[in-house]
């Protein structure tokens, strides 16, 4: 089950498919007590415009509200996205193409996000006093950050979303990734110092998917 499309099933390669309705019957109850905790956390989705996509993004913490507008402009293959102001975000092209307009959004939240996110993210790691390689941001399906060997640090832009201390739980989680490259006792001793509630907020993360949009995850 996942947040935004809901039921998925995978099956092994060999799989009889007329096999499925007994499968989902077997797990009726479970596919039913998972959407109704799922459709719970749920919130109000964000408006839209005629064309499926957002008519409005938020950035809580960073208190940013855009309005987005849609043109039709067939003569720009390709599209664009550009700011018109600091509250006015425009997209031109083929504003039906659902590819299009996913890569002109999904563009435009990785360089607001590196923006917004990296600069957030070097306050917090001087202030702990924690040295790092490199940060980076990316768009990524279901990790929140990464922390590589050579201590480069990625975060999800999905970030953005997400309330304050969370944004903090993870970049926390990922620079003490750069002293202990694990989930160690050490590791978990080390997030507690900077994090003393890391156990409520590495929970609510489990549902942190809620303040996403569901456009942000690839579905329009």
């Amino acid at each position: 089950m996942t947040p935004h499309d809901g039921l998925i099933v995978v099956l092994p390669e060999g799989f009889p498919k007329k096999e499925i309705p007994v499968l989902l019957l077997r797990h009726a109850e479970w596919i039913r007590k998972t959407t109704k905790k799922l459709d719970a956390h749920r919130l109000e989705p964000p408006p839209v415009a005629g064309n499926g996509w957002p008519s409005k993004v938020l950035f809580p913490l960073f208190d940013e509200e855009w309005e987005v507008e849609y043109l039709q402009t067939s003569a720009v293959a390709e599209g664009d996205i550009e700011e018109l102001s600091p509250t006015s975000l425009l997209l031109s092209g083929d504003v039906a193409n659902v590819e299009l307009c996913r890569k002109l959004l999904f563009s435009w939240l990785k360089h607001r996000a590196g923006l917004l996110l990296i600069p957030l993210f070097e306050s917090l790691a001087a202030s702990l006093d924690f040295d790092y390689a490199d940060v980076k941001v990316r768009l990524q399906h279901s990790r929140w950050g990464s922390c590589t060997v050579a201590h480069v640090i990625t975060l999800n832009t999905k970030l953005l979303f997400l309330p304050d201390y969370l944004i903090r739980h993870i970049m926390v989680h990922e620079l003490c990734h750069t002293v202990h490259l694990n989930h160690s006792r050490s590791f978990w001793a080390l997030v507690q110092r900077h994090d003393p509630l890391w156990r409520i907020h590495n929970r609510e993360m489990k549902s942190a998917w809620k303040y996403v949009p569901a456009w942000v995850s690839g579905k329009p």
